[in-house]
């Protein structure tokens, strides 16, 4: 029985996608390949809608009981691969929706459950944008009056002073490619919004996001606070496996939060005391030169209108593993953070944040 299904694809932010091939396929077994169930194929229009026909009953695989002792009598003459087709009763019903389309000159492909009642998709990646500080990005400083501690700390921070000033910066960058990605220009201000002001509440909503919610983010600052920087499973050899995950997000022109670690703790003591001067700016594009050596464009919220901010990055071989006996070679990335060509501070190793679209109040 053929089923007619309809529905909408969409960027992670909510956009609609053209142009993007849908098919409906049964997952199958490890080992097995997956049950194309698709008669007609769908692709999406301007505002992302979506149909197509397919055939739930193809998913169901089927078992051939071979007899080879059939009995020869008059008229029975035995045929070479005889048997008993039966239907596999473990073969379990598992539909997924598959896209495939093209993103920045690159054929992607994604997967997704095709649930109850399910209509609309979001694909992993949001439309390409161009991401200018001194445009897109807020006109004040990062610099609250206050305290800022809206959850539980671990118990391994041991705080016994809580500053009088503190910074939203994961939430400024993340609301600020919020503002982008809505079609928005940014709030004006020029002045530190006053606590319980829409534009505060949103920057703290936001900064709660980046911190995962309950503070998960927290504790992985943590650990890369503690670590030293220069050995095999260091800072700066987890930040050269960090690149490889920022770079195709640059290079699909999608920003990125990086936890930017500027402090190196060795004691609770002073883990306590330095883990919130660590930092988060937002990634928006790189170069790379012949040497290997990057240079990421970065909006930092404590440099407000300042589009010559830059890490960079320069690769170094730190060693050699042996994996199933035979030599790995380790690799780091000694990162350095200059505004204007200047040193502006040492990057003991940075890594990338959570970010899911919100759109911004209409009001704000």
């Amino acid at each position: 029985m053929k089923v007619q299904f309809s529905g909408s694809v969409h960027y992670a932010n909510g956009d609609p996608v053209s142009n993007v091939v849908v098919h409906i396929y049964d997952k199958d077994a490890s080992g097995k390949k997956d049950d194309e169930l698709t008669v007609t194929p769908g692709l999406s229009d301007e505002h992302g809608h979506f149909s197509l026909t397919y055939e739930p009953l193809r998913f169901l695989d089927y078992h051939t009981i071979q007899f080879t002792d059939t009995p020869t009598e008059p008229f029975n003459e035995p045929t070479s691969g005889s048997g008993v087709r039966l239907p596999d009763l473990g073969d379990i019903y598992l539909p997924y929706v598959k896209f495939n389309y093209n993103f920045n000159g690159l054929i992607r492909e994604h997967t997704a459950s095709l649930g109850i009642f399910q209509t609309e998709f979001r694909l992993p990646e949001n439309p390409p944008v161009e991401f200018i500080p001194s445009i897109h990005g807020y006109k004040f400083p990062n610099s609250f009056p206050g305290y800022f501690i809206p959850f539980s700390p671990p118990s391994f921070l041991k705080l016994k002073k809580v500053t009088s000033v503190y910074g939203l910066c994961g939430g400024m960058c993340a609301s600020a490619y919020d503002f982008l990605l809505a079609g928005r220009a940014i709030p004006h201000n020029v002045k530190v919004p006053r606590r319980g002001t829409r534009l505060h509440r949103l920057l703290f909503r936001r900064q709660m996001d980046s911190l995962g919610g309950l503070g998960q983010q927290v504790v992985k600052v943590a650990q890369w606070t503690s670590m030293p920087d220069d050995t095999l499973f260091g800072t700066e050899a987890l930040t050269a496996v960090e690149f490889t995950k920022v770079r195709q997000k640059l290079d699909d022109k999608n920003p990125i939060t990086l936890a930017l670690i500027y402090e190196r703790a060795s004691s609770i003591g002073e883990l306590s005391r330095l883990i919130f001067d660590n930092h988060q700016v937002l990634a928006y594009g790189y170069q790379q030169d012949m040497a290997g050596v990057s240079s990421i464009r970065v909006y930092d919220p404590n440099l407000p209108g300042r589009d010559d901010v830059v890490i960079r990055c320069e690769p170094f071989v730190l060693g050699e593993v042996s994996i199933d006996a035979d030599p790995h070679v380790v690799r780091g990335l000694q990162s350095t953070q200059l505004v204007g060509g200047t040193f502006y501070r040492k990057v003991r190793g940075f890594f990338a944040m959570p970010y899911e679209f919100v759109l911004p109040p209409k009001k704000i």
